[in-house]
């Protein structure tokens, strides 16, 4: 077994290297080839958390278990909040094959690019106008990956923080010299100003509302990845034409998606996941439609960009 470290990612991998890899493990994802995506959530005091995550899908060489942990207080301590590994066994033998001591940057990375290929894919080709809510790390990737797909001309930025909104357009200004970047002090306007609307927070109430949605606008929302996470309202999904989520069974269970569709099932009518509108030959994204995309991670976004890492470790020696 080869213990790969948080240093070695870090040099190794690129938001450009998952862009097809992810997306070929949510084609992958279907009920022929999938052996399982369990998911368990465990929280603790302080609003920690830590996320495990597993996947294993027929015809690939691995299988894995990913284990994320989120705890605040440790900024305290000058410690980092977050912390992880992803274990990869070999799926011939079952045998442990390589630890990764990613620290969480491989979860940061799969979440920013399975955001940008699906909103590059389900926005109209004309939106260059973008919004981001909230300012943490995955804001950061989220825009720094959907710009390596397609030309952004303005990005509002909204965060409760004005300290960290400038830092998080101070950083965007150094990756994207040419790219427009405005600090809003409203999430209304941010939305209704904007034709993609990327929303990265761990909001537990919800901070968009459907009422402010227009005709030819795309949500993208990455934040809520658990039961008692929040960030779009249910009407957003009521005034949507379509729905596209990562996972139909886990958005079922955590996030937005689960709250909606509870209390309204036919929106499954209007509902398909990523890897059934990759597929769609037929797909043309509109103009004239509002599209939600909701992420919940799915497990085989980390063994798809694990397996990225493997390849590219091998391929150096």
């Amino acid at each position: 077994m080869i213990n790969i470290t948080y240093e070695q990612i870090n040099d190794l991998l690129r938001i450009e290297d998952l862009f097809e890899p992810v997306k070929q493990a949510f084609i992958d994802y279907n009920p022929s080839s999938l052996i399982g995506i369990p998911v368990s959530l465990l929280h603790f005091p302080n609003n920690a958390d830590t996320h495990i995550k597993t996947a294993a899908i027929k015809g690939y060489d691995y299988f894995s278990i990913k284990v994320v942990s989120m705890f605040p207080e440790n900024a305290k301590q000058n410690l980092s909040p977050f912390s992880g590994a992803i274990f990869l066994f070999d799926a011939k033998t079952g045998f442990p094959a390589a630890i990764l001591n990613d620290k969480g940057i491989i979860t940061d990375l799969r979440t920013a690019a399975a955001g940008a290929v699906i909103t590059d894919f389900v926005a109209s080709k004309s939106s260059n106008s973008v919004a981001v809510i909230g300012t943490g790390t995955q804001a950061y990737h989220q825009v720094f990956a959907l710009a390596k797909l397609r030309r952004i001309n303005t990005l509002a930025i909204y965060s409760r923080s004005k300290e960290k909104a400038l830092s998080l357009k101070e950083k965007l200004a150094h990756s994207y010299p040419d790219l427009k970047v405005d600090v809003v002090d409203s999430i209304e306007k941010a939305v209704k100003e904007s034709e993609i609307i990327i929303t990265t927070t761990s909001s537990k109430i919800p901070l968009i509302k459907g009422k402010w949605l227009q005709k030819g606008q795309h949500i993208t929302a990455v934040g809520s990845d658990d039961i008692y996470k929040n960030e779009i309202d249910s009407d957003c999904f009521h005034v949507a034409d379509t729905i596209f989520i990562d996972s139909l069974e886990l958005n079922k269970q955590y996030g937005e998606y689960a709250h909606a569709i509870k209390s309204s099932p036919d929106l499954i009518d209007k509902t398909i996941e990523f890897g059934a509108a990759f597929q769609n030959k037929a797909f043309e994204n509109s103009e004239k439609k509002i599209t939600i995309a909701k992420l919940v991670g799915v497990g085989i976004q980390d063994l798809a960009a694990s397996i990225v890492v493997i390849n590219k470790l091998n391929s150096a020696h």
